[in-house]
């Protein structure tokens, strides 16, 4: 058996910025130390936090005053920030800069009364954060279908959840061109998630199977394992080395691994020894 590992692996900087923020935090305050859903859509990392007594608060209902608070690294909202400073909550902001910058992009949009469309996952946390941020003023779209029902407008502004496909923002775009008289589009998908797609399609050509290690509801995992699929590949996507099936690989496949941006390199490490265990 031949391993490959994809070329964009671990990690992405805005992950890595905001688990280091929350362990910083951790330092600081063994007590009373909350987090505001899933820092990242990793299980072994939430795992990581909770048993060093990091509690877990659905809302900041469930968060006594005073005590200090880590938000997800895929963005907090103005409204939910003032709401924390008025119950005297101590904040560790980790969103990620990426995020921050396509939620000030939104609130711009917002100002100047375009109407905003957004192409990104409902219910996913960052976009929940971005409909927050301009008061439930704009349209989620996650296909063509979606921008079917847009009647012409005067103004509209274009952003995307940051872990999306590139590609599909592209056509979307090109959907969006005669719904308006004046059409502004903001790439806001980012760059390293665009350079992880793009390095899990090289590696997919590669290959005769495909690992995609990562939290099943994170967005940008999911998507390198569509990838793998789309090209035909037989692909996995697992979260740790427990998940794997020996019946999936024959001795001499060429394996391509890769992870999403929120896989911490142990858990990829892992899986790896796993199958070198078995093939050698």
């Amino acid at each position: 058996m031949k391993i490959i590992l994809s070329k964009k692996i671990g990690f992405c900087f805005g992950v890595k910025k905001s688990v280091n923020l929350a362990k910083n935090a951790l330092k600081a305050r063994k007590d009373n130390l909350y987090m505001l859903g899933s820092i990242i859509n990793n299980p072994q990392v939430i795992e990581y936090f909770t048993k060093k007594g990091v509690k877990i608060a659905g809302n900041l209902d469930e968060v006594p005053e005073e005590s200090t608070v880590i938000t997800r690294a895929h963005g907090i909202s103005p409204k939910m920030l003032k709401k924390a400073y008025q119950k005297k909550l101590s904040v560790v902001d980790t969103t990620c800069p990426y995020v921050r910058k396509v939620q000030k992009i939104a609130h711009y949009l917002y100002k100047k009364d375009y109407f905003i469309v957004i192409y990104g996952d409902k219910k996913h946390p960052e976009v929940l954060s971005l409909l927050d941020t301009v008061q439930n003023n704009a349209l989620v779209v996650n296909s063509i279908p979606d921008t079917e029902k847009i009647t012409k407008k005067k103004k509209i502004g274009f952003i995307s959840q940051t872990t999306k496909n590139i590609y599909d923002f592209y056509k979307l775009s090109s959907a969006l061109l005669n719904k308006a008289e004046e059409l502004r589009i903001f790439n806001t998908i980012c760059k390293s998630t665009t350079e992880r797609q793009k390095s899990a399609l090289e590696l997919a050509k590669e290959v005769d199977v495909m690992l995609v290690i990562g939290g099943k509801e994170s967005a940008n995992t999911t998507r390198l394992a569509e990838i793998g699929k789309n090209q035909g590949v037989k692909t996995y996507h697992i979260e740790t080395k427990n998940q794997i099936k020996y019946k999936w690989f024959h001795p001499e496949d060429i394996v391509g691994i890769t992870s999403g941006a929120s896989t911490p390199d142990w858990v990829t490490n892992e899986v790896i020894d796993k199958l070198k265990e078995w093939y050698g």
